[in-house]
């Protein structure tokens, strides 16, 4: 059953959770590689593609590719929920971001925004919290009489 983390613990796995977005906001691409817990057990399921679920290698590829092609890059983190399970946490949050997805070789670009539903599970180690496994899922758009379009 979990527990309702310390505010220490809690502080410290919401910072994990701010500082993966923020690495990725200002592409600083070896601090995103590092909130990452051990490749051999890292996973991760994504709301865009590939929909398999990601080992270490090719989730850090898909990050880095999509980081270091978008700029403007914004986001809010909506009602983040931080449980604890011993040396284990899970974080629950909405995720709202947009900015601009530039081709270097066009020099065109194009707004990419969304909202999205997010589980980080997250491990306590000896450098911190690390991100053991990430769940994006797109949150359903909803028309204007509230049903999803």
């Amino acid at each position: 059953m979990g527990v309702r983390p310390s505010e220490r613990d809690r502080e410290d796995v919401e910072g994990a959770v701010r500082a993966f977005f923020e690495a990725g906001k200002n592409k600083d691409l070896p601090a995103l590689a590092d909130l990452h817990g051990p490749r051999e057990t890292f996973t991760k399921f994504d709301e865009n593609p590939p929909y398999t679920r990601q080992d270490s290698d090719d989730a850090f590829m898909h990050e880095q590719a999509a980081f270091a092609n978008i700029s403007d890059y914004h986001y809010d983190i909506e009602d983040l929920r931080v449980d604890l399970f011993g040396d284990v946490a899970v974080a629950t949050f909405y995720l709202s971001y947009d900015g601009m997805v530039v081709n270097d070789y066009s020099f065109e670009g194009s707004t990419v925004s969304g909202k999205a539903r997010v589980t980080m599970v997250l491990s306590r180690t000896n450098q911190g919290w690390r991100i053991s496994h990430e769940h994006f899922s797109r949150y359903p758009e909803l028309s204007p009489h509230g049903k999803k379009g």
